[in-house]
């Protein structure tokens, strides 16, 4: 079932007092009267910077709703005008161009994969997985099809030197190590960080943005015409998400407690790794080209294309609008003036 999440308790925080403190954001970006539902997954490590993204749009007026998609993509969200806006998986921008739904990307929660490769005891490379099993979502699932190209890019062919078996999402598939039932699986960066925590008995073979360097990750995107219709609020998602950026570079104190405060669950040694991973890869750069980079686009979709995923070739250049990000930038945003 979807879940309807109103982040007004959460906005009277003094996470969102800090914020939004300065009297310049307020002037430069009224959106009283604005009404806007965004689409998430669940709170998690690696969407806390949509949260505050939120709550940065509800300090300068907005009536954000925010709206968890367990069962459904963003993209279908968006199809079925249960959101007007996703923040989810960049790969569902290049399935809806290919089906012709045209949903363009103006920024992205984070910028680089997100994925660590796991595995079990024993499996030291990617070629020791020759007659053993690896652990996927399922058909169709974006990280299976990760796995299955970087299986043949080591010399293995799915299916016939590797089993491939449908686990479940992430958190699964990282149960499905510990119990044996696969020796080797893609799981997000924060659940790799909490198995290290538990003292579990995995390892890690390589982060996916170190294995395949330069995919984008995730983005936030909405249907063209919803875009055009509502640019002051295009540009302020924008500013919203340059502003995150900054203040998570700038303290991995605050963004440690944060997640502790919003992500059920979390284990704050994990958290603290977390950070330390993404700052080494980039993860939320306050540059509009890094942050939502055309050529990552690309990449992923020539490499969804060269899958078998998609069944057209696709353009980046046609549904990557950096233009709300520069707009931003040359605003002040991404300096921390804009949010206080």
């Amino acid at each position: 079932m979807t879940t309807k999440t109103s982040f007004k308790a959460l906005a009277a925080g003094t996470a969102l007092a800090a914020l939004t403190a300065s009297g310049a954001a307020a002037q430069d970006f009224d959106l009283s009267g604005t009404e806007v539902t965004i689409g998430t997954a669940q709170a998690q490590v690696l969407n806390i910077g949509t949260l505050r993204m939120i709550e940065i749009l509800q300090g300068w007026g907005a009536d954000v709703t925010r709206v968890e998609l367990p069962t459904i993509s963003g993209l279908e969200a968006i199809i079925a005008d249960r959101v007007d806006v996703a923040s989810r998986s960049s790969d569902e921008i290049l399935i809806g161009q290919a089906r012709g739904v045209d949903v363009v990307a103006i920024g992205a929660p984070i910028s680089t994969m997100h994925y660590a490769i796991v595995s079990s005891p024993g499996v030291n490379e990617i070629a020791d997985l020759d007659g053993k099993a690896i652990g996927t979502s399922g058909p169709g699932g974006f990280n299976g099809m990760l796995f299955r190209y970087i299986l043949k890019q080591n010399g293995l062919t799915p299916e016939e030197d590797v089993a491939i078996v449908p686990v479940g999402g992430s958190s699964e598939r990282a149960a499905a190590i510990l119990a044996g039932q696969v020796q080797a699986t893609v799981v997000y960066i924060d659940n790799w960080l909490a198995l290290e925590a538990q003292g579990a008995n995995a390892q890690l073979l390589g982060y996916v943005s170190d294995i395949v360097p330069g995919l984008s990750s995730r983005a936030v995107f909405a249907e063209r015409a919803y875009i055009e219709e509502n640019a002051e609020l295009a540009s302020a998602i924008a500013c919203a998400n340059l502003e995150v950026n900054h203040w998570i570079n700038s303290s991995k104190e605050d963004f440690v407690s944060y997640t502790m405060d919003n992500v059920r669950g979390a284990n704050e040694e994990a958290v603290s790794k977390f950070y330390d991973v993404a700052m080494q890869i980039g993860m939320f750069p306050t540059e509009p080209a890094a942050l939502l980079d055309t050529s990552g686009y690309q990449k992923l979709a020539d490499l969804l294309y060269d899958g078998g995923e998609l069944d057209t070739e696709l353009d980046a250049s046609g549904f990557v609008d950096a233009s709300y990000l520069e707009e931003a930038a040359g605003m002040g945003c991404g300096t921390g003036e804009m949010s206080g």
